[in-house]
């Protein structure tokens, strides 16, 4: 198995959110406005202008930023498909056998 997600293409959507094309055929729709709200050096993704500036990162292994804003692009598949990582199912077996 490969657990390792490629992202081939991403699309920026109206109020700060991106469509991003998957190489295994999959495609997710990351909504940034939560992400903005934490603030920090991310509230800087609330800038139109700076939010179009994103692009994929080496390998297609993340998205990024200009200033090392970078979102990893297995985290954001697993944010879409929680059912699907298997490190946070093996996490939770590893914690109930030690109880």
């Amino acid at each position: 198995i490969n657990m390792l997600y490629q992202i081939q293409k991403i699309t920026i959507e109206n109020e700060r959110k991106l469509h991003i094309d998957y190489a295994n055929g999959g495609s997710i729709v990351v909504d940034f406005n939560p992400i903005i709200e934490t603030g920090g050096v991310l509230a800087k993704l609330a800038d139109p202008e700076f939010f179009d500036r994103v692009s994929i990162g080496e390998n297609g292994r993340y998205i990024q930023w200009p200033g090392e804003i970078e979102f990893c692009a297995d985290s954001l598949w697993f944010q879409s498909h929680p059912s699907e990582n298997k490190f946070q199912e093996l996490k939770g077996q590893l914690l109930s056998e030690k109880t």
